[in-house]
């Protein structure tokens, strides 16, 4: 069976409540005050099924002092009733309330001329004519106009009528589109079940034993109870009014405009990018840093307004009537996703002054003279997911984004934003580095770049262009990235060959034989030749030089190189020698396991001067072939 919400819209003392108990024979106006002067404070609710669809009411006041409660009743409405009086005709908030229902971007409606008791037929057309020059351009223009009489019962099947066939033409929520979310409009205690929230499930399903993260406070609560007008419910879907009992809070820390949503799925934000339209006919026009409220589902909070540069104009102030993307640095955290629609009202005095649509949560402040690239701001206010996460991972360059994290951002679930990766991957255009992290393809070519810059910079300053160990090369090319990150970019480098990695060392391609690439690997083997056959006096750097026909400072590179290959060991600050020399030197020693040998026993043994046994033997002890014991040592 279909659901539709229809939210009212119109002037106070229009007759809207009277309306919804006509349609449904339920009083939306519930609180005593309201009964009392005769006027709607807060948001009414009722329901009604006829042609095999559910009809959900949402009731707003239409005095002035209560447009908040309006917008927070019209956020997520399919089918909008604009209400205007016989006896009154277009007032005020009749063109208020069009304008917010405009810029929540509600799609479908009907017009309702009612107490058409109580005026001739030349009166009403009258008024009628006016309904239609009001709604001329608009979304409303060509929505079917009813006179009704909630005294009489004139025209309420009609009515009824016309809203079935707006809800025909609605563009109705698919569950599965996006994560639960619920915006709470209203919070109180029942009696023998406890916190109690009520509101239109925005997107997603909830199921009795969900958990929930209550936002933007982020306690996760459970879900004891699920009831959809009043009725006991094993789900309720996307669009329906929902009443959710919960578990794991207290009912006065419950309050409109909080949000409950699917753990890990929406990050509350303060800095919002997002596409805004100004409303005509204002006092002034917007200007950078004005101080607004910013709504959104039944949110409500301060903001201020952060103008971006269009092409080369300064954003001084934006027109009167006119769209631009923009960014909102809201006083507190935002549970709004992109996609989302918004009103803007000017505190004082207070009016509506425009509203739009929620761009992206995530973006870094924008330099107030920097503008966004044309090409970006298309992507940005258009509706193709694929292509906006294409923008999203190009701009996060190296660092990527968890897939989890770009499906936050783009207001989609974990799923649809790893079928949207997927996509990009056998595109060509992204990659994964990890199951988790996602990069545009473009990354690795700059990453590959970072290397390629690091050791032509090395060969530049004279230093041969060998093997660094992969934190150093990582610090270079990588510092602002997560370790784990890097790691992963040294891999994938590695695999497309970019780059050679060898345990903890990592260098150019070519360099994997000998640590270092071209010319540099020939004198590294003959460095390495003459060490392993000079034993401790193998020719200085100098002398090497000279015999290699290079600089000093290439021999001291291509030395540092072996050594930290494990070729040559350091001894001492002085001493160096071959590993295969030691190797043999090792060999001799464990021929003596178990005898305690003195300093002149080793001297012997091995013929060597006090300059190099005293680093042999403390090289020997670390490496745990002998161990010391007073002035002598055991071979173990």
């Amino acid at each position: 069976m279909a659901r539709v919400l229809v939210g009212t819209a119109g002037h106070i003392d229009h007759g809207k409540s009277a309306l919804v108990r006509a349609l449904t024979g339920t009083d939306p106006d519930r609180l005593p005050e309201e009964k009392a002067r005769g006027i709607t404070i807060d948001l009414g609710f009722a329901h009604a099924e006829w042609g095999g669809t559910v009809f959900s009411f949402v009731d707003v006041p239409g005095h002035e002092k209560f447009v908040r409660t309006m917008v927070a009743g019209a956020a997520g409405i399919d089918v909008a009733l604009l209400v205007v009086a016989s006896d009154d005709s277009v007032m005020p908030q009749t063109r208020e309330h069009l304008a917010i229902l405009t810029l929540l971007d509600v799609k479908c409606g009907v017009l309702v001329r009612t107490k058409a008791d109580l005026v001739d037929e030349e009166t009403g057309a009258v008024v009628e004519a006016e309904m239609r020059e009001l709604v001329s351009e608009t979304f409303l223009e060509d929505a079917e106009l009813v006179a009704v009489s909630a005294v009489t019962g004139q025209g309420l099947d009609d009515l009824k009528a016309a809203l079935s066939a707006a809800a025909a033409r609605a563009v109705l929520r698919d569950p599965a589109a996006r994560p639960a979310r619920l915006w709470v409009d209203r919070a109180f205690s029942m009696k023998g079940f406890g916190p109690v929230v009520t509101g239109t499930l925005d997107s997603g399903r909830v199921r009795p034993e969900d958990r929930l993260l209550l936002l933007p406070e982020g306690r996760e609560l459970r879900v004891r109870r699920v009831e959809v007008h009043g009725g006991e419910r094993p789900v309720a879907e996307a669009g329906e009014r929902t009443s959710l009992n919960l578990a794991g809070v207290e009912t006065a820390d419950l309050a409109r405009g909080m949000c409950l949503v699917a753990p890990g799925t929406v990050d509350p934000a303060t800095l919002l990018t997002v596409d805004l339209t100004s409303l005509g006919g204002l006092e002034e026009p917007f200007e950078d840093g004005l101080a607004v409220r910013f709504h959104t589902g039944t949110a409500d909070v301060p903001a201020r307004l952060h103008l971006i540069a269009q092409g080369d104009a300064p954003p001084e102030a934006m027109p009167q009537g006119s769209r631009a993307v923009a960014q909102l640095s809201c006083r507190e955290p935002v549970a709004a996703r992109r996609g989302d629609r918004f009103v803007l009202r000017r505190p004082s005095p207070q009016e509506t002054i425009g509203g739009g649509r929620v761009l992206d949560t995530a973006r870094p402040r924008v330099r107030r003279r920097a503008p966004l690239r044309g090409s970006s701001v298309a992507v940005l206010c258009g509706d193709d997911d694929h292509a906006v996460a294409a923008l999203f991972l190009s701009e996060a360059g190296p660092a990527g984004l968890e897939v989890a994290a770009l499906g936050r951002r783009l207001g989609i679930s974990e799923d649809a934003a790893a079928a949207h990766v997927d996509a990009l991957v056998s595109d060509g255009a992204a990659m994964r580095l990890s199951p988790l992290l996602a990069v545009a393809a473009s990354a690795s070519i700059e990453m590959a770049t970072r290397a390629d810059a690091f050791f032509a910079e090395r060969r530049k300053a004279g230093v041969p262009t060998l093997l660094v160990g992969r934190r150093e090369l990582l610090g270079k090319i990588a510092r602002e990235l997560p370790e784990a990150t890097g790691e992963a970019w040294l891999a994938t480098l590695a695999a497309a060959k970019r780059l050679v990695v060898t345990g903890d060392q990592a260098g150019p391609p070519g360099s994997a034989a000998t640590g270092v690439a071209d010319e540099a690997g020939g004198f590294a083997q003959r460095i390495d030749e003459a060490w392993r056959a000079a034993g401790f006096e193998a020719p200085g750097n100098l002398d090497l030089a000279k015999a290699l026909g290079t600089k000093t400072q290439v021999v001291a590179g291509l030395v540092q190189h072996l050594i930290k290959s494990g070729a040559l060991v350091r001894l001492s600050p002085e001493i160096i020698a071959h590993s295969a020399f030691l190797a043999g030197i090792e060999e001799k020693v464990a021929a003596e396991k178990g005898r305690t040998m003195s300093v002149g026993d080793f001297r012997d043994l091995l013929g060597l001067s006090r300059k190099y046994l005293i680093p042999l033997l403390e090289y020997l002890d670390r490496k745990r072939r002998t161990r010391r014991v007073g002035d002598a040592r055991i071979v173990e």
